[in-house]
């Protein structure tokens, strides 16, 4: 007899706190689960948000390029064309031309 008590009193108690326990290691486990799946979501997260970060900063690289561009060809939108000296020789050959049909 333990602290006057039958035996199998004692081995009801033990079996009761041994449940007790696992059940709070269970409990345990499942929240530092919870918390693991959680911290993953965050880091694929955290990942998703630079990866779109850097997509932005490309996408304004490539427009602030293309404006830059523009503006360049808005001063001579022939000057990407090789034929920049003909046209100005045909441009001046037909303003004479022009000038003698609005009279």
């Amino acid at each position: 007899m333990f602290f006057g008590l039958p035996w199998f009193a004692i081995v009801a108690i033990v079996a009761i706190g041994g449940g007790l326990i696992y059940a709070y290691k269970e409990e345990e486990l499942k929240m530092e689960g919870k918390r693991l799946a959680s911290s993953r979501e965050i880091h694929d997260l955290r990942q998703i948000v630079h990866n779109l970060k850097s997509r932005i900063e490309n996408l304004e690289a490539i427009a602030t390029e293309e404006k830059l561009n523009s503006s360049r060809r808005q001063a001579n939108p022939l000057q990407d064309i090789e034929i920049d000296d003909e046209v100005e020789e045909h441009n001046s050959d037909n303003s004479a031309g022009r000038k003698r049909n609005r009279n």
